[in-house]
């Protein structure tokens, strides 16, 4: 089951946003399936200035059937921090 919602995310992140992404934690929210994926984010003012590329964590929640309802980013660092939780 678990590995459905993983396929379900990284799909989604690859289809309509085109980044690839790792998922980090995933959780059962009564029907919703809450998953946080980590994703590089394509910073052009970054690159400009040789910088590191900055990491996003989204929240993302999948349904039932698979269908990811929603997504939130929650957090962005440089790609070498740690991220404090």
């Amino acid at each position: 089951m678990i590995e459905k919602v993983i396929d379900a995310v990284q799909s989604f992140f690859v289809a309509n946003l085109n980044k690839q992404g790792s998922v980090i934690g995933v959780k059962k929210d009564g029907e919703i399936w809450r998953v946080q994926i980590e994703v590089a984010e394509d910073v052009e003012y970054m690159r400009k200035r040789a910088r590191d590329d900055l990491m996003a964590i989204y929240e993302v929640g999948v349904g039932l059937n698979f269908q990811v309802t929603d997504f939130e980013r929650k957090a962005m660092r440089p790609r070498d921090n740690a991220l404090n939780t």
